[in-house]
C-alpha cells in the first residue's frame, strides 16, 4: 500500500459513526430513538477498525517498529487526553450531583485505567492497550504475513465464540467482567478486522473485480438493517467487515463537506458528553426534560453540531489539538 494514499472512505464514515455515538448517548428520551438505535450498533467497533488500520500502516508501512517509541506516542495521543477529559467529566459529574441531586460514585481503578468518568472515555485506553496487544503482531506481519493472518483468525474466532456465548444478564455482572465482555472482547475484533484489511490490502485490491463491487455494498445495507432485527454484537461488527472494503476501494470521490467533520470526529466524541448532560440537566432544572421524540432528536443534533464547533475551535492550538483533542 502507497504511504502517501489517502482513504477517502474513511473521511466519509467518520462523522456518520461519530453521529451514531452521540444517538446512541441521546436516544434515551424517545421511544423511536430508542427502537432505532441499534442501527447504530457498528459505530465504535468502525472506529476501532479504523484506528488499527491506520495503527498497522505506521508500524508495517511507515516502519515506526520501535516499542518505546510507540508507546511514548500513544500515551501522548489517548492517554493523556484520557486523563484530561477523566477529570473534566468528574467536574461536570460533581455539578451535577450538587444541583440536580444525582448520586456520585467513583471507583480508582476502573474511572482512571479503563472506564473513565463519561460514557464514552473508554474508547481511549481500549485502543491503547490493543496498541501494546497487537504491536508484536505487526512486527511478525512484516516478515511473515501469513503467520500473522493465522493468529488474526484465531483471536477473531476466539472472541466470536465467547461473544456468543455470553449470556444475556451480563450487565448485572461485576464491572471488570461487564468491561472485559461488551467492551474489550468485541475490540478484538473491531481490531483484527482493521489490520487484516492493511496486511492483505494489496491481495484484496487485486481481487475486488466487478462483482465485488456489486455484491459488498448490498451485503453492507443487509448488514445495516440486520442490526435492527438481529440486535446483537457480532451483527455490528460483521457490518463492519463487509463495509470495510467498501470505504478502502469504492468510496473513493470527493467529501468536502464531510472532511473538516471527519477532521473533528475525534473531538466529537470526546466533548458529546458536555453538551449532552448540559442540555440533560438544564431541562431538568427548568423542569421540562428531554422527553419525546421532537426534543430527543433536537438535543442530538444540536450536540452534534456543538461538539464540532468546539472542536473545530479548539483544534487550531496545537497543544490542545494534541493533547486534548486526540488529534
Amino acid at each position: 500500500m502507497n504511504d502517501r494514499q489517502h482513504i477517502t472512505g474513511f473521511d466519509f464514515i467518520r462523522p456518520i459513526a461519530a453521529f451514531s455515538v452521540v444517538w446512541i448517548h441521546g436516544c434515551a428520551g424517545s421511544i423511536w430513538t430508542r427502537k432505532l438505535n441499534p442501527l447504530n450498533s457498528y459505530a465504535v467497533p468502525v472506529f476501532i477498525a479504523i484506528s488499527m488500520f491506520l495503527f498497522a500502516w505506521q508500524i508495517i508501512g511507515k516502519g515506526r517498529r520501535n516499542f518505546r517509541e510507540m508507546l511514548v506516542t500513544r500515551i501522548q495521543r489517548l492517554m493523556i487526553p484520557f486523563f484530561l477529559w477523566t477529570l473534566i467529566y468528574l467536574g461536570i459529574r460533581l455539578f451535577k450531583a450538587r444541583f440536580v441531586h444525582e448520586p456520585f460514585e467513583m471507583k480508582w481503578i476502573e474511572t482512571f485505567v479503563f472506564k473513565g468518568s463519561s460514557y464514552q472515555l473508554w474508547y481511549l485506553p481500549n485502543l491503547f492497550y490493543l496498541s501494546i496487544l497487537f504491536f508484536p503482531l505487526l512486527n511478525v506481519a512484516v516478515r511473515n504475513r501469513k503467520t500473522a493472518n493465522v493468529v488474526i483468525y484465531f483471536i477473531v474466532l476466539i472472541a466470536a465464540v465467547i461473544l456468543w456465548y455470553t449470556p444475556a444478564d451480563i450487565k448485572q455482572a461485576d464491572w471488570f467482567t461487564r468491561h472485559i465482555l461488551l467492551y474489550f472482547v468485541p475490540s478484538l475484533i473491531s481490531a483484527s478486522i482493521g489490520m487484516w484489511f492493511y496486511i492483505n490490502y494489496e491481495k484484496v485490491k487485486e481481487k475486488y473485480g466487478t462483482s465485488l463491487q456489486i455484491l459488498v455494498p448490498v451485503w453492507a445495507l443487509a448488514l445495516f438493517f440486520g442490526q435492527l432485527f438481529i440486535p446483537h454484537v457480532l451483527t455490528g461488527l460483521a457490518f463492519v467487515a463487509v463495509l470495510f472494503p467498501l470505504l478502502l476501494f469504492q468510496l473513493n470521490g470527493s467529501y468536502p463537506g464531510m472532511m473538516a467533520l471527519s477532521r473533528n470526529s475525534m473531538g466529537i466524541y470526546l466533548v458529546h458528553g458536555v453538551f449532552l448532560e448540559g442540555i440533560k440537566t438544564g431541562m431538568q432544572l427548568i423542569h421540562h426534560p428531554v422527553q419525546g421524540l421532537a426534543l430527543t432528536l433536537g438535543s442530538i443534533i444540536v450536540t452534534y453540531l456543538l461538539s464540532f464547533g468546539v472542536s473545530e475551535i479548539l483544534s487550531r492550538n496545537d497543544i490542545l489539538r494534541k493533547y486534548l483533542m486526540g488529534n
